[in-house]
C-alpha cells in the first residue's frame, strides 16, 4: 500500500511529492525518508531542488511533530510511536539540548520521527530546536542525495536505465519497509541508538503537560 503511495507521488509529483513524503513520514512513521530521499537522487531529479525540497519537507513534518507533543503530551507520542526510548531519549535532550539535537538529525538510523516528537515533550525552546535540526539533517539529505545519484550512475555505466532504478528503487523501499515492520532493523537501530545515546535505561515519574 504505501510502496505504491511512495512511487506515485515521486513518479507524479516530483519535488512536490518529495515535500509531501518528508511531511508524511513524519505522522505515518512507517515511510522511511533517507530511502525516499535516495531515490529521488537516483531519479535524475535536480540536485540542488531535491536537497531544498527535502530540507523544508522534514523541516516541516519536524515542526508539526514538535508541536503535536508539546500540545498533546506524552499519551500521543506513545500512541504513535509506543514507548520504546522514549525516557532515554527525553533524559538525553533535557541534558544535551541542541547538541543532542544535532547528532540524532546528523547520524543516520536515529528515527527522524522520534527526536521530533520527544523534543517537543521536552523544555527545550522551539527556535533551539528548529535551528539545531536545519544545521544537523543538510549534510544528511546531501549525502543520500549524492548516495542515489552515485547509484544511478553504477547503474548506467553497466547498462541499466531509469526503469531499472525505479523498480529497483521501489522494491528497496518495499523491503525496507517489511523489515522494519517485522522488526528486523530493531537491532541495528537499537545498536546506534545505544552508541550515540550514552545513558542508561531508566525509569523515571515525570509529568507531561
Amino acid at each position: 500500500m504505501f510502496e505504491g503511495f511512495i512511487y506515485h507521488l515521486l513518479i507524479t509529483y516530483g519535488y512536490i511529492g518529495i515535500f509531501l513524503l518528508m511531511i508524511l513520514q513524519t505522522i505515518l512513521v512507517v515511510i522511511p525518508s533517507e530511502a525516499v530521499i535516495a531515490l529521488s537522487g537516483a531519479l535524475g531529479l535536480e540536485t540542488t531542488k531535491v536537497i531544498a525540497i527535502g530540507t523544508l519537507g522534514l523541516l516541516a513534518g519536524a515542526t508539526i511533530a514538535f508541536f503535536i507533543s508539546r500540545y498533546f503530551g506524552r499519551k500521543i507520542v506513545v500512541k504513535i510511536l509506543g514507548d520504546e526510548w522514549l525516557d532515554e531519549v527525553d533524559q538525553w535532550i533535557e541534558q544535551n539540548g541542541t547538541k543532542a539535537i544535532f547528532i540524532a538529525r546528523l547520524v543516520p538510523l536515529i528515527p527522524f520521527d522520534l527526536i521530533s516528537y520527544v523534543s517537543g515533550l521536552t523544555k527545550m525552546e522551539f527556535k533551539k530546536y528548529i535551528v539545531a535540526t536545519i544545521i544537523g539533517m543538510i549534510p544528511r539529505i546531501i549525502f543520500l542525495v549524492y548516495l542515489g545519484e552515485t547509484a544511478k550512475s553504477i547503474l548506467s555505466i553497466i547498462g541499466l536505465g531509469i526503469d531499472f532504478i525505479i523498480i529497483f528503487g521501489t522494491l528497496g523501499i518495499i523491503l525496507i519497509i517489511y523489515l522494519d515492520r517485522n522488526g528486523h532493523l530493531n537491532g541495528l537501530r537499537n545498536f546506534v541508538m545505544k552508541k550515540v545515546i550514552k545513558t542508561k535505561r531508566f525509569y523515571r515519574k515525570k509529568q507531561y503537560k
